[in-house]
């Protein structure tokens, strides 16, 4: 089985979260004995934020580079197929809507004062490339963000 992982359960991990660290660990151990653990290169560079935070560029790519090696996560590139994909449900993705990351609800917001329609983009497109990678290329994608990639992509979400 190939596990494809979100940023934000590495960044669990990473940045030792009191709310989510313990399982998002758990999580990424149960699926690496079950097979191969991958991460788009999205999600790569997101990392690599998260360690040039603390690091000149050269020590955060190697101190990132220990990070993935130490739990054997393999970087898989994207293919034409992810950005076809990735684009025909950003099309379909209406930013009228805020769609909740957790359960996938939509919901709509007005001013309090004049009732004109608020809107948010609480997703951009690299969102769309994570999760047309992960459909093409995992068998599950691990994720916090369980609604949103459920209602956009057809893979297994596990949390």
């Amino acid at each position: 089985m190939i596990t494809a992982i979100d940023t934000n359960i590495l960044l669990d991990i990473l940045g030792n979260d009191p709310l989510f660290s313990e399982k998002s660990i758990s999580s990424v151990e149960k699926q690496n004995n079950q097979g191969n653990l991958i991460i788009s290169p999205i999600v790569y560079s997101e990392l690599l934020v998260f360690f040039l935070k603390k690091h000149e560029p050269k020590t955060a790519i190697k101190r990132l580079e220990e990070f993935l090696s130490d739990i054997d996560i393999q970087i898989s590139d994207f293919g034409i197929e992810d950005f076809n994909l990735a684009a025909q449900a950003w099309q379909i993705f209406d930013s009228k809507q805020i769609i909740c990351p957790k359960c996938g609800a939509t919901n709509y917001f007005n001013c309090r004062k004049c009732n004109s329609p608020i809107f948010w983009r609480n997703h951009i497109i690299t969102d769309f490339l994570v999760g047309a990678h992960a459909q093409n290329h995992a068998d599950v994608l691990l994720t916090r963000d369980t609604g949103y990639y459920k209602r956009h992509f057809k893979i297994k979400i596990i949390q």
